[in-house]
């Protein structure tokens, strides 16, 4: 494992800060799913495009859709005209019932085709399956605003290797007193597309990414030596073919209203 690898999965680790037991998020957990339209603008309609989406969203609560959609836009590098617009969290039965709720509502359907649908080049779809048995999502006393996301792209024939790693390191975590409330994340597996896991972290605002980011390799180290740590990381990031992180903002002013 070569140095800069090392540090990039110490750098996703002091992030992931891994958490909590099953056991913390039993019974009250939430449905599993969330369901995430990723949509880009045509250039040069930017300005339209986010009117037309803050628009649409505000017809669509008038007009009875009961999901609240949120919309988030990326923070970092390139395409930052796109915008992510999700709901969570439901189970497949709730979905059937959207989507009878959705094939009778012809108002919300037009409106979409006539005020959003001219400023689009293009948008995929996709499902989002919430590890909250693995998870530690804890609602803030503020509202969070960010959103850290680490992708990884799992390499198929290592993702037995990728889950035994991971696993590992959240009971390390668990059985030696690493858990904190202070510390929420939660752990996704992409439905559609490349096999793909992430681990999002929220933000209340840019303060809060100033962490330690040895601090996990350090607690590792301490109860299980740095040898053993380094190569439970090896273990961790050869099972990946790629990784992506990016900042996500929260769009209040286009996402539907939670009220």
């Amino acid at each position: 494992m070569t140095v800069r690898s090392v540090k990039f999965v110490l750098s996703i680790l002091a992030v992931m800060c891994f958490l909590l037991p099953a056991a913390a998020m039993a019974e009250d957990a939430p449905p599993p799913l969330a369901e995430v339209w990723m949509v880009t603008p045509k250039s040069g309609h930017g300005e339209e495009f986010r009117k037309a989406i803050k628009e649409h969203m505000a017809f669509r609560s008038e007009n009875g859709d009961s999901r609240e959609w949120q919309a988030y836009t990326p923070v970092l590098g390139d395409e930052l005209n796109r915008i992510a617009i999700r709901f969570c969290c439901f189970s497949w039965a709730d979905h059937d019932a959207y989507q009878e709720e959705m094939a009778g509502a012809d108002k919300i359907r037009t409106h979409f085709a006539k005020h959003v649908t001219p400023h689009v080049e293009k948008w995929t779809h996709y499902f989002d399956q919430m590890n909250w048995s693995h998870s530690n999502w804890v609602e803030g006393k503020e509202p969070y605003k960010y959103y850290a996301v680490t992708e990884f792209d799992i390499t198929p024939a290592h993702a037995a290797e990728f889950k035994a790693a991971r696993d590992k390191l959240i009971q390390i975590g668990i059985n030696q007193g690493w858990a904190t409330d202070e510390r929420p994340w939660l752990w996704t597996t992409r439905i559609g597309g490349t096999p793909q896991q992430s681990v999002v972290i929220p933000h209340v605002n840019y303060a809060s990414f100033d962490r330690d980011q040895d601090a996990f390799f350090r607690f590792l180290s301490e109860h299980m030596g740095n040898d053993k740590a380094v190569a439970l990381l090896e273990e961790f990031s050869s099972a990946t073919k790629k990784s992506y992180f990016q900042i996500w903002e929260h769009e209040t002013s286009l996402s539907m209203s939670r009220d």
